[in-house]
């Protein structure tokens, strides 16, 4: 009886350490990305997603403000006077809400690599409303 008890005991301990060893290695990308806006932040600040995968971002603009989300092209950094209209070539994805709205968005990106995530409107970046994207 203890030899079938082990038996079965065997499969399922084996089941579970594995299972456990596989989510050791940090946080797995999401395909859906839930972002909060306020003055002047993004919540979260960073964004792991998975390279050549639709992404749904849930954006929520809970501030009294306009807010937009922008990802910048990698390897483009923006400081605080970054001017939307004249580096449109430096976007690739945008997203914007008026106050209190909410809306839900689609984009892929191929490449691996990390992003620049910033809200440009005007006064925003330089008021700190930056965040990171990491496409793994």
């Amino acid at each position: 009886m203890n030899r079938i008890r082990s038996f079965l005991f065997l499969p399922l301990l084996l089941s579970t350490l594995l299972l456990a060893a596989c989510g050791a290695g940090g946080e797995a990308p999401a395909t859906t990305l839930e972002v909060d806006m306020v003055e002047f932040m993004f919540e979260p600040k960073t964004f792991n997603i998975p390279a050549g995968e639709e992404i749904t971002l849930e954006l929520v603009n809970n501030g009294a403000i306009e807010h937009n989300f922008v990802i910048l092209k990698q390897g483009v950094k923006a400081d605080g006077n970054f001017d939307h209209n004249a580096n449109l070539e430096d976007i690739l994805f945008e997203a914007q809400l008026d106050p209190g709205k909410s809306g839900a968005f689609t984009f892929t990106i191929d490449e691996a690599g990390d992003y620049q995530v910033i809200c440009s409107i005007p006064g925003h970046l330089a008021a700190g409303m930056a965040g990171k994207l990491v496409v793994k």
